[in-house]
């Protein structure tokens, strides 16, 4: 009974595998409606199977695999990130357009003689035997391959011929998903460094005596009102109406209907929210803490449907721009801070728009000797009345996305550039004079702005950019001894800068093109040891 129990098993699963077998057409037969009479000669095939009366290269068994379907299943061409082929070890001489040496494909026995190889059109081109080039092929139709034939690399990567491109194996023998990462150095531009000699000599030739121009005096008598308006225009206020209604019918397909009166309250609103504070923006219409000059204006309601859909551009036209968002509102601020009328005596400095929120990203600065330490840095070009006249939001990369420089301008770093992005849109940049801090101050940012722009610079300066100049000038042991007040120059008149160490509270270097020491001046100072003024000489243009 077990016997015949255990043949009746044997005869099921063999039946069953000769139904499965018998739905496999043979190779080169037609659709099932181009010839209906083959399942026949199928069933008997897949019987034979199940027999294990076939032998092999009989007329039973079924050809082989054909090069074009092997072939195209490879994907060789195709941008998946797929690789099929697996090259074991290449260096980067391997994938060469100029190597024609090659090894031959040895056909896989259970082909047959006659039959393509799957590969027959395919090579990779090798080095030389001494190299040891050991490649090989993971198909599961091909186990025993020792060697390709030679191919065009640049039929499957535009990278290939690079002394950068290399391609290495997977670990395992099985197929694997990879994605070749291509390294593209960028080329360092460095700005060519001045060689100069410096004197200690007092004859500085290239001073200059510079006219004062002072802030409109038409400007004075404006209310603060106008200011506002001057840089928050008509045409400001109409870009934020329509980007604004153009957000809520792309988010909910209706209408919201915001007027340029209802923005004009919208900002008139948080500008007094500025002055009277409330833990929450609700509170001004709440009964209890109700604030009748804000709740009077607009609805609650209304207000916090202007405020969730405040927009100023459209987001289906994101180019990339790391201020994107916003870039439309400070161009347009900054075209109308270039309008004012201009003095001819400016500061480049950083300053911070206070933002302590989650959603700017890598945007957000923090910078620790400010008094507001979180937010957006921006680089200002201000007169010496205080107002604005250019701006330039620091975005890394993105930060000169709308400035051209040339070759030498692109060496001198984030801080000489800065500078030059903010003074190619001084209106009269013949006898300008900019100041700025030691993050900006280099010697050939000094000479460039003096000999191509024809304007001149003054500003504090690191050692490591003097370019020879420290080695002339005392230390800050020895200056400090001379007592506060006391001071050393050295002079390039071939460049035409002076710089100027100086002992306050502690060592300060200057350079400058268009000034130095002299004349010097006595003044009067606070002393802390004695609790009283106390006379030091300094330069009058200090």
């Amino acid at each position: 009974m077990a016997e015949r129990a255990r043949a009746s098993t044997t005869y099921k699963s063999s039946a069953r595998t000769a139904r499965i077998l018998a739905l496999v057409p043979k190779s080169g037969a037609g659709s099932d409606i181009e010839n209906s009479d083959s399942s026949e000669d199928e069933v008997y095939y897949a019987r034979k199977i199940v027999e294990n009366k076939i032998v092999e290269g009989s007329d039973l068994s079924s050809e082989p695999p054909s090069l074009g379907s092997s072939f195209e299943n490879l994907h060789l061409l195709s941008d998946s990130g797929e690789d099929t082929v697996f090259i074991t070890t290449v260096s980067s001489s391997v994938i060469d357009s100029n190597i024609n040496s090659c090894h031959q494909v040895s056909t896989p026995s259970y082909l047959g003689p006659d039959s393509p190889s799957i590969l027959a059109s395919v090579s990779v081109p090798t080095a030389s035997d001494s190299q040891n080039q050991q490649i090989k092929h993971q198909s599961p139709l091909a186990t025993n391959i020792s060697s390709i034939p030679a191919f065009n690399v640049s039929q499957i990567s535009p990278l290939a011929g690079r002394n950068d491109f290399n391609i290495a194996s997977p670990s395992g023998g099985t197929r694997s998903k990879k994605k070749t990462t291509v390294v593209v150095k960028k080329a360092l531009v460095r700005v060519k460094r001045i060689d100069t000699k410096w004197t200690c000599t007092k004859s500085f030739k290239g001073k200059a005596d510079i006219e004062v121009r002072m802030f409109p005096p038409s400007l004075q008598s404006r209310s603060p009102l106008e200011y506002f308006r001057m840089f928050f225009d008509d045409d400001l206020i109409e870009l934020i109406v329509q980007q604004t209604n153009l957000y809520h019918m792309q988010t909910k397909s209706t209408p919201l209907n915001v007027t340029t009166d209802e923005i004009r309250d919208f900002i008139a609103i948080h500008l007094l929210m500025g002055v009277v504070n409330m833990p929450a923006y609700t509170d001004y219409w709440c009964k209890t803490l109700r604030y009748n000059k804000i709740a009077n204006i607009m609805p609650l309601k209304r207000f916090q449907q202007i405020r969730r859909y405040l927009h100023f551009a459209n987001n289906l036209q994101d180019d990339g721009d790391r201020y994107f968002k916003v870039r439309n509102l400070l161009e347009s601020i900054r075209r109308n801070c270039l309008k004012i009328e201009e003095e001819n005596r400016f500061s480049i400095d950083e300053m911070m728009v206070p933002y302590k929120g989650t959603r700017a990203g890598s945007r957000k600065q923090y910078i620790k000797n400010k008094p507001r330490k979180w937010g957006f840095k921006v680089f200002v070009r201000a007169g010496v009345s205080g107002i604005i006249y250019d701006f330039l939001a620091y975005g890394g990369e993105d930060t000169f996305r709308y400035h051209d420089f040339t070759e030498d301008e692109n060496g001198m770093g984030l801080g000489a550039k800065v500078v030059l992005a903010l003074s190619k849109t001084i209106k009269q940049q013949a006898c300008s004079v900019l100041y700025f801090d030691n993050f900006f101050t280099s010697l050939e940012l000094l000479k460039h702005l003096r000999n191509e722009y024809g304007i001149f610079a003054l500003g504090t300066i690191r050692q490591n950019r003097l370019r020879g100049a420290a080695a002339k000038l005392p230390t800050d042991k020895n200056l400090k001894k001379r007592g506060r007040g006391s001071f050393a120059q050295v002079i390039s008149n071939e460049c035409k800068i002076a710089v100027i160490k100086w002992f306050d509270t502690k060592c300060v270097t200057a350079a400058s093109t268009y000034t130095h020491s002299q004349p010097v001046q006595q003044v009067w100072q606070y002393c802390k040891k004695n609790k009283k003024q106390k006379p030091c000489y300094m330069s009058q243009h200090n």
